[in-house]
């Protein structure tokens, strides 16, 4: 919980101070840019690099993660320092960061299944996102005070600075010894390829990150993109940025911490999930309609309140459902999707800025996340998988889909069998 903490106070820093450097010095067109290479960079390192949270223990991925985003930090406060600013080498700065964070978001979306029994994974994950939120809920307001009222190396620097305490914390988590042999005896090319092979062959996992792309690719340009374009252009410092973070982030705090559960004691998670869903899409077209800073400072309130909701309730069970030695490369197909979404949705609104006016991009963009939720309430099975419990959906996906996990059923029978 410190290194979620930090690392989140970490992330919410660097991302308000990079987003608001980048768009006041180069414009909404850089900003397009950044978003989308560096998502890109992150795209291409998120499946190479995951298997390393299954081989070696995650405390250490995570801390050689924040260790290597710290340097990119540092890079960052140094061109600040020197007033040298060039897109490509803050991509290629940021890109560095997106190396490291596809080393850690994999690990650190599956450690609590290694310290946890499954019947409490659910709390366990429920704080660690509101460890997360806490960082998240300051990092914003401390990189948008920076930007405001200091230099921006100095907002900078402190990210990095937070990332080296943030390392700190992780390399102290203490993860319970586990039989690493047999699958560090696998090839790694063969261990990228099965997660992979896992995500296609499930057909709820596959359709879950077909249509989840397409929701991806809607949702990041308003929250990653638009957001800070758009409060530049109404004139607002960047303190503006931070806070609308920061609400998002207390939101998220709220509703991982109380509002999640007393929802999901109230009414099914198939059901819970539904009106998530439906409220978020609705907060963003709010959020596109008006110019408002203190409606739209309400809307990312709620929206991270919602967006709490979803995240347990979809990801407790999707963790559970896979057998543990292959989480954290199968969590990083989710990142995969996110990230792939997060590349497309900021370079489709780099092209439409060209000849729509924001204000319209921003309502495209509210209308297609809005289009995007039937068809992620009508996954095949998704009800029924929603409504197990967390004892019966353990490894559920292995048992009802073996031929997912072939290889590597094979590879347990020839191992026990007598020499």
């Amino acid at each position: 919980m410190l290194s979620d903490v930090l690392s989140g106070l970490a992330m919410g820093a660097g991302y308000v101070s990079i987003s608001w450097w980048v768009v006041s010095k180069g414009g909404a067109n850089d900003m397009a840019w950044f978003s989308s290479c560096t998502a890109l960079v992150m795209l291409a390192a998120l499946p190479l690099t995951a298997p390393l949270g299954d081989r070696f223990p995650k405390n250490r991925i995570i801390a050689a993660g924040i260790l290597l985003a710290m340097l990119s930090g540092f890079a960052l406060a140094t061109m600040a320092w020197f007033d040298c600013y060039r897109l490509r080498w803050v991509i290629a700065s940021e890109s560095l960061a997106m190396l490291a964070w596809a080393l850690v978001i994999p690990s650190m979306l599956s450690i609590a299944s290694e310290l946890v029994p499954a019947e409490r994974l659910t709390d366990a994950l429920s704080l660690q996102k509101s460890s997360q939120a806490v960082g998240n809920l300051f990092g914003p307001v401390l990189g948008g005070s920076l930007m405001a009222f200091a230099p921006a190396w100095l907002a900078l620097g402190s990210y990095g600075l937070l990332l080296l305490i943030a390392a700190g914390g992780a390399l102290r988590i203490r993860i319970p010894p586990r039989d690493r042999e047999q699958l560090q005896a696998e090839s790694f090319v063969a261990q990228i390829r099965s997660g992979l092979r896992i995500r296609w062959r499930i057909p709820l996992e596959r359709s879950w990150a077909c249509w989840g792309l397409l929701a991806m690719t809607a949702y990041f340009p308003m929250v990653v993109t638009l957001l800070p374009i758009k409060l530049h252009q109404l004139g607002l410092p960047a303190f503006w940025l931070g806070i609308c973070e920061a609400a998002a982030s207390g939101g998220l705090l709220i509703g991982s911490l109380w509002l999640a559960h007393r929802l999901l004691r109230r009414c099914s998670r198939p059901r819970a999930r539904a009106l998530a869903m439906w409220s978020l899409a609705a907060v963003f077209v709010v959020v596109a309609l008006t110019d408002n800073p203190y409606l739209m400072l309400t809307m990312f309130g709620i929206e991270g309140v919602l967006l709490s909701i979803t995240m347990l309730i979809g990801q407790t069970h999707r963790t559970l459902a896979v057998p543990e030695a292959y989480r954290a490369r199968v969590s990083a197909i989710n990142v995969l999707v996110a990230k792939l979404g997060s590349m497309l949705g900021p370079a489709l609104a780099g092209i439409l800025l060209h000849s729509w006016s924001l204000d319209a991009v921003y309502l495209f963009f509210a209308v297609f996340h809005l289009l995007s939720v039937p068809p992620m309430l009508r996954l095949p099975g998704v009800n029924a998988f929603l409504n197990l419990n967390h004892q019966e959906v353990k490894d559920w996906y292995r048992h009802q889909y073996p031929e997912a996990f072939e290889p590597i059923v094979v590879a347990d029978a020839k191992l026990k069998q007598p020499v």
